[in-house]
């Protein structure tokens, strides 16, 4: 199991507490109320398909606790240590690893939990504190939840939680059956026959769509404005999506409610997630704002960096969500800015989008008969090529340079559609994109080993 540094970097950073992570305060592995903490927490995490529990922070406040740290925080919180803890209270034992982030010169504890489980992992023992009081129960199935309030927590599953984790075994199961349909339907060609005859032609979910692009380009554009950036976007490559659920849900609940639902569904596959949440950002203009009914956020560090980035995103209660984000390849120093696009990177952005989306349409309880709409859109290409900057080791013959300077895509998906049935998708979404290059298109078979690898996060 690969871990991404720079994921981890970000989860310390700006820590967010979802369905796949966990936020504790110091914690003791060696006191029976840490060692249920862990153990209740990696349990709960493996059954919702992995994620990350992230130890040192106030799970209100999300900012560093300042109380009880360890004085030796790589040896406190060892892999050997708390892979103990798992081995002896996980029913089903599955590995685990640690890794490190450093905030203000304090260094975190991040436990990263697999993706993979087909089965329920259960607690096999009981575990008491020293007043008897019980800590964990045996044969307890523990699980990331939605509290009444719409904030996650660990604990143990209720009816209404198996849905879920039948549904995340399920798919577990079923993830090679793009591989098995490849290997058995004549490969790649004949794979994508298939999708070509089910994605339906233009639809009202399309032209609206479309419209609704406009609309929250302007309001992109005026928020840019307000903040003094909108000279600086046309020095810049962008991608943007529009994603459109159908039928129009009606809001239900409070904004705050609309909010923690979105926050706590972002499955977070990498460390700068699509639509992350910044509410608990230190800058108070990054944090999302209430806005013409909807809530949109700017996240402007324009350079060239690890720590530069670029989004705007609108979010509608209703089922319409907006992103807006300057390419990576304008803000590294790997490329000079507008000469590059590397395509596994965008490959990433565009299967997450996608992946998130379906956990939004599940969060916020579409009917299995919702369709879900993605508007994908590219600007700046004209010029750029191909090429693999941030990871040399993939190979992409030289040359390929895109002559179009605009690009956009249209794929509809069914809400139901399973995270491991979304490779075909990907590339329908894609083939507009690198087209643009000489040609370029990746083999499906290449798209099915992406999307399993982001989703369960081996970038």
């Amino acid at each position: 199991m690969n871990i991404s540094q720079d994921l981890v970097n970000n989860l310390v950073a700006h820590p967010s507490e979802g369905l796949n992570v966990e936020i504790k305060r110091w914690i003791d592995p060696t006191s029976s109320e840490g060692i249920a903490k862990i153990a209740k927490g990696a349990i709960a995490l493996r059954n919702r398909n992995g994620g990350y529990f992230v130890v040192g922070f106030d799970d209100d406040t999300l900012l560093p606790d300042q109380r009880n740290s360890p004085s030796d925080v790589r040896r406190t919180f060892h892999v050997d240590v708390i892979q103990g803890i798992i081995s002896k209270y996980a029913s089903i034992p599955f590995e685990v690893q640690v890794a490190f982030a450093v905030r203000a010169e304090q260094e975190f504890p991040v436990i990263v939990v697999p993706t993979g489980t087909t089965v329920p992992v259960a607690c096999k023992k009981d575990l008491k504190d020293t007043n008897g009081k019980l800590l964990l129960r045996e044969d307890g199935i523990y699980f990331r939840t939605l509290r009444s309030n719409g904030t996650p927590s660990s604990s143990l599953a209720k009816a209404s939680d198996w849905r879920d984790i039948i549904e995340i075994c399920f798919e577990n199961r079923e993830a090679d059956i793009g591989r098995f349909l490849r290997r058995h339907l004549g490969g790649e060609t004949a794979l994508s026959g298939m999708i070509s005859a089910i994605q339906p032609g233009p639809t009202t979910l399309e032209e609206r769509a479309r419209q609704l692009l406009s609309e929250v380009e302007q309001h992109r554009d005026e928020a840019l404005k307000e903040a003094g950036l909108d000279k600086k976007v046309h020095e810049l490559g962008s991608w943007s999506v529009l994603l459109v659920m159908t039928p129009p849900r009606e809001p239900r609940g409070t904004d705050a409610d609309f909010l923690n639902t979105i926050a706590t569904a972002n499955p977070q596959y990498t460390g700068w997630p699509v639509w992350l949440d910044s509410r608990g950002f230190t800058e108070k203009s990054s944090r999302p704002r209430r806005k013409k009914q909807a809530w949109e956020a700017l996240i402007a560090n324009p350079g060239r960096g690890f720590s530069s980035h670029f989004d705007y995103y609108r979010m509608d209660p209703k089922g319409v969500f907006y992103l807006w984000r300057a390419l990576q390849d304008d803000m590294t120093e790997k490329v000079e800015p507008r000469t590059a696009l590397d395509p596994a990177l965008m490959l990433y952005r565009i299967i997450e989008t996608i992946a998130v989306g379906l956990s939004f349409a599940k969060a916020l309880k579409y009917h299995e008969d919702a369709t879900l709409g993605f508007l994908f859109k590219w600007t700046g290409l004209k010029g750029r090529t191909l090429e693999s900057w941030a990871n040399r080791a993939v190979f992409i013959s030289d040359g390929r340079e895109a002559y179009d300077d605009v690009v956009e895509a249209y794929v509809e998906i069914p809400a139901t559609t399973p995270l491991s049935a979304i490779a075909p998708y990907v590339d329908h979404a894609t083939q507009e994109l690198f087209t643009v290059f000489d040609g370029f298109r990746y083999p499906v078979k290449v798209i099915e080993d992406r999307v399993q690898r982001l989703l369960a996060r081996k970038l």
